[in-house]
């Protein structure tokens, strides 16, 4: 896997131009106390707007960490507010969906936002802390920082299932 941090744009031919400009995801940062990479699944937690979910994809074995990265690269993963959220309704290449394992394998894990440092930059000015980035985003949205964590994607999908009967129903 290429580095999520260091990777460079490619040429033509495919190796990195020299002096060309790297390239930062959302959803991405490290760890305030070690520097470890997180990918941060959800910014706020429901009722605990002080901390977050994320996991360590240096944990996940090569074939789930490429998908997932593969996934948070691409078009959807960057255009989503929560990358859980993307997690949610995507599978791993053997199938397997890939926020209910990451739940069920315990990879996700609970930290303060004030631990967490969202890099979307090569040097300090490309560096936030999670809460105070979550803060300016609730205060962006007009909304408080208890609502951030139950802020819905906008859906494209014109049919949601009804949950009882799992019919395809007309959205309201």
């Amino acid at each position: 896997m290429l580095n999520q941090y260091d990777r460079m744009l490619m040429d033509v031919a495919g190796a990195g131009e020299p002096g060309s400009q790297k390239k930062y995801f959302k959803h991405l940062g490290k760890l305030s106390v070690d520097n470890s990479p997180v990918i941060i699944i959800f910014k706020t937690v429901p009722k605990e707007p002080h901390n977050c979910l994320v996991i360590g994809p240096n944990f996940l074995n090569l074939n789930y960490r490429d998908a997932m990265v593969r996934l948070l690269e691409g078009k959807e993963g960057q255009a989503s507010f929560d990358f859980g959220n993307i997690l949610a309704t995507s599978k791993f290449p053997d199938g397997v969906n890939m926020l209910a394992f990451l739940h069920e394998e315990n990879y996700i894990k609970k930290m303060p936002t004030k631990d967490i440092i969202v890099t979307y930059g090569p040097n300090i000015d490309g560096r936030i802390p999670l809460d105070r980035l979550n803060e300016l985003l609730a205060k962006e949205s007009k909304i408080s920082l208890e609502e951030l964590s139950v802020r819905q994607e906008p859906t494209k999908d014109k049919n949601i299932k009804n949950k009882k009967n799992g019919k395809e129903t007309a959205k309201i």
